[in-house]
């Protein structure tokens, strides 16, 4: 009975060290979903070799990250939550958002994952002077904004603090034709490029 007892044990600790193994959460949209879908050009193994979980969900804006953030992050006792998003906010998949709703979820998703020990990394939107679904919008200057406010919160608050859209913008605000299959999504080699960067930010 005792031996029986230790081993139910042993199980019930795996089971809990193997749901709280994950290093890092990525919380974002279809930027992130991609990622680890070779289909669109992503890497699992990076997930898979880094301890990393993949929370993106393709075509949400920022309210509905805030809706899942409890199961998909907190739940999951990860030292790092890399966010990255708002340009579904941008494109009005679910109707206008302002910039300035846009940052006040940023922000919530950020101090409830510090409540939780959590650490937050902060990543600016990824470049595109238009969206394929919503042709009418003009992105630049929206995308540009939104990154001046995320890295201006993350300076203020001295949080670790990602530039994709700095490397990775051509000079008139796109995602180049080289980067990316439809000047949105990145394609495998641009995904090289945010691995790099995102290693060197979580070393």
């Amino acid at each position: 009975m005792r031996r029986f007892l230790g081993i139910f044990a042993a199980v019930i600790f795996c089971s809990t060290a193997s749901y709280a193994q994950y290093k890092a959460v990525f919380m974002g949209d279809s930027i992130f979903d991609s990622w680890d879908s070779v289909k669109h050009g992503g890497h699992p193994e990076f997930f898979e070799k880094n301890n990393f979980l993949n929370r993106g969900k393709s075509g949400q804006v920022t309210a509905q990250m805030v809706e899942r953030f409890e199961s998909d992050v907190i739940a999951h006792k990860v030292e790092y939550v890399v966010i990255c998003c708002g340009t579904n906010d941008i494109a009005q998949n679910r109707g206008y958002v302002s910039n300035r709703q846009i940052m006040k979820n940023i922000k919530w998703m950020t101090r409830t994952a510090e409540k939780s020990g959590i650490k937050v990394v902060l990543c600016t939107i990824l470049p595109a002077s238009r969206y394929h679904w919503r042709p009418e919008i003009k992105p630049v200057v929206p995308i540009q904004d939104m990154n001046r406010r995320i890295a201006r919160f993350a300076k203020c608050r001295k949080r670790t603090f990602i530039d994709f859209y700095t490397p990775l913008a051509a000079a008139d605000g796109s995602l180049p034709e080289e980067l990316s299959k439809d000047g949105v999504h990145p394609n495998s080699h641009c995904y090289d490029i945010m691995e790099k960067i995102v290693l060197q930010a979580l070393r």
